[in-house]
């Protein structure tokens, strides 16, 4: 991996943890609408993590984009297992599975986008 590529996933990963803590925080202190927005902001990272990664890489080029995108799709697929885990309730349920899909299709169409724009 790259470093650019590395600093952009520790950096991205260092946020997702503390919006974590920050959700668990939330909801132990009651604060509901707080909880709620935090994990609106955890889901939208699991979902489009590949092009969260670029943000940090504005400055590099399209090849370390590439990469990072393409890291960042594959490792907000087991995040959003566990994101529709929580969202079930922390109990098996089928509609657990519709989670990576929809992860799958986000990234699918932000790549198409973004190649259409010679981003990636």
């Amino acid at each position: 991996m790259q470093p650019e590529v590395r600093r952009a996933v520790l950096f991205s990963a260092g946020i997702y943890a503390t919006l974590f803590v920050a959700h668990i925080l939330a909801a132990a202190n009651d604060a509901t609408v707080l909880f709620r927005s935090i994990a609106t902001m955890i889901t939208i990272q699991t979902f489009s993590l590949g092009g969260t990664f670029l943000f940090f890489l504005v400055h590099s080029g399209q090849s370390v984009r590439r990469d990072a995108f393409q890291i960042g799709t594959f490792i907000s697929l087991p995040l959003s297992v566990g994101l529709g885990w929580a969202y079930a309730g922390m109990q098996w349920n089928p509609m657990i599975l519709v989670f990576p899909l929809v992860a799958i299709v986000t990234h699918f169409l932000l790549r198409y986008g973004l190649q259409s724009k010679s981003v990636i």
